[in-house]
């Protein structure tokens, strides 16, 4: 048996990173170019801290993402129905976690938009495999992934639109309200003849409570057997991917269903670069980065929590207000035909 000695000093080891691996996203990316810092993403008003409060408006575009003069000054990007976006972030996804992008399309313009209407999400990237020591977090390779991208869908209606990545840090999530959401609001105007409906939808704040099993989930000990993302279904194929895609690289179409992405070649992307436009000032030109390779897998070592008995071994699956339930994911076949993939290092 544990004395609570031992375990609250295990407990604060595991914390110890979280001090120093706060970060923001930051950046725009689209077909393989990178924008400036908070050119066309909101700029966050609270350094690089994380949101805990689910039900306070910060939830839609970080602390600050609904001020007045913060929206003013963000410019909007105009892409395409299918071009690959995504962000860079400001140093890397430094805590375990699952991923997500959503979108809301805007009655106005994106710039004026504060969020409140219906959300939809388009990207999720989970775990690289349930391993018997731990899960392996996809987003987590090496220290943590600094960018990614993936394809907007090619049905996406035309409209100005917020694009909100969410990262959700698990790593004190073993209690209520431990978890921690770092997100960032891209504005975009999307071309194209899209006619799709995007569906499910959710509102933010209201698509979490924080009880999701996704969110509140010891993930040190007992070793979790399974991981449900929090949220709703991405639209339009229910895809839940396993591998990042890096800026640089060319798409492989993300994932299908359960299919997991093999992350894109090391090639740079040949879509043309989508051209920005901004109500506000002139803007620069935007940087090209450079071609990245594949991440290396990482195998993590389990910690005890200090709070092992809070947290189930398995996570069950999850459903909310606007959506059918989730299917709880399993270890894809995919992912050992691509562990190949995964054996260079990538920054």
């Amino acid at each position: 048996m544990r004395s609570n000695t031992f375990s609250a000093l295990v407990a604060a080891v595991a914390m110890v990173p979280s001090v120093f691996a706060h970060y923001n996203f930051e950046s725009l990316i689209v077909n393989g170019q990178e924008t400036e810092a908070y050119q066309y993403v909101r700029q966050t008003t609270n350094a690089n801290s994380p949101i805990t409060d689910v039900t306070s408006n910060d939830i839609i575009c970080n602390a600050g993402g609904l001020d007045a003069t913060i929206m003013a000054k963000t410019e909007t990007y105009t892409v395409a129905a299918g071009d690959e976006v995504g962000f860079k972030i400001n140093s890397n996804l430094g805590h375990p976690g699952p991923l997500a992008v959503y979108m809301s399309k805007a009655s106005g313009t994106a710039q004026e938009y504060k969020g409140d209407g219906d959300w939809f999400k388009v990207y999720e990237l989970t775990y690289s495999a349930l391993a018997a020591d731990g899960i392996q977090w996809a987003s987590f390779v090496n220290g943590g992934i600094s960018n990614f991208t993936f394809t907007l869908p090619t049905d996406l209606p035309a409209g100005e639109y917020l694009m909100r990545g969410e990262h959700i840090g698990l790593h004190g999530a073993g209690d209520f309200g431990g978890a921690q959401f770092y997100i960032g609001c891209a504005q975009l105007k999307v071309t194209g003849s899209g006619s799709g409906s995007p569906s499910p939808t959710v509102k933010f704040p209201g698509a979490y409570d924080g009880n999701e099993p996704g969110i509140k989930i010891g993930i040190y000990w007992p070793v979790p057997t399974s991981y449900t993302a929090p949220g709703p279904v991405t639209w339009p194929n229910s895809c839940e991917d396993h591998t990042a895609n890096y800026v640089g690289q060319t798409s492989d179409g993300d994932c299908t269903g359960g299919e997991s992405s093999g992350g894109g070649d090391s090639s740079a992307s040949s879509a043309p670069v989508s051209t920005p436009t901004s109500t506000v000032a002139s803007q620069p030109a935007v940087t090209s980065i450079a071609s990245t390779t594949p991440v290396a897998s990482v195998t993590t070592t389990p910690v005890a929590s200090a709070d092992a008995t809070s947290s189930a071994a398995a996570v069950v699956t999850l459903s909310t207000s606007t959506s059918a339930a989730k299917p709880t994911s399993t270890a894809s076949p995919c992912l050992k035909r691509r562990k190949a993939r995964r054996s260079l290092k990538h920054f």
